[in-house]
């Protein structure tokens, strides 16, 4: 078993307007394990997060993140860990700021940034190609998957397989289609 989700996190923008915008409310619901297509957290550092069980969510597609980031900052994550995918993306604004791609059916040292990315992902970026070549021809791990990870985990303080962080745990709800149960 893997991971095939995606999650953006809202900054500047009340988690009420959020919802509106993504046609979504909260029910109330708890949802500890992030089971249902979507949930939501507020976090202390001022993000709003919504986690969704789909790896293509409509909510990731580049014209609805646009339209989500006007006069707000959009920063999320794409995994697919069965082929060992990961993206990590921010929007402000109404553009794409940046994007950072970890393909490794396309090499395990693959990584493709789009954009002008945080001048720290090239150290993150350092450390992951470090420990990667520590393991060499025989590496059992992918190190580099983990560099959009630990970019968007940077800026937003949230990460999709981490239940504790230094500001407590994420509490999610389910969240549902505006007008349907």
């Amino acid at each position: 078993m893997g991971y095939s989700i995606s999650w953006i996190a809202v900054r500047g923008r009340p988690k009420a307007e959020v919802l509106a915008s993504l046609g979504l409310r909260d029910t109330g619901e708890s949802d500890e394990a992030n089971e249902s297509p979507a949930s939501g957290t507020e976090l202390p550092t001022g993000w709003y997060v919504v986690f969704l069980s789909d790896l293509t969510h409509p909510f990731v597609a580049p014209a609805t993140l646009q339209k989500l980031s006007e006069g707000c900052e959009v920063v999320g994550c794409q995994i697919e860990e069965h082929v060992m995918f990961s993206a990590s993306f921010c929007y402000s604004n109404g553009r794409h700021d940046w994007r950072i791609i970890h393909e490794s059916e396309k090499g395990l040292y693959n990584l493709e940034l789009e954009g002008t990315v945080p001048s720290f992902v090239a150290e993150i970026h350092m450390a992951a190609q470090g420990e990667q070549d520590k393991e060499g021809k025989a590496a059992r791990a992918d190190h580099i998957f983990e560099v959009p990870l630990r970019a968007a985990e940077r800026l937003c303080g949230y990460r999709h397989d981490r239940w504790k962080f230094d500001w407590g745990e994420p509490r999610f709800t389910k969240l549902a289609k505006n007008g349907r149960g």
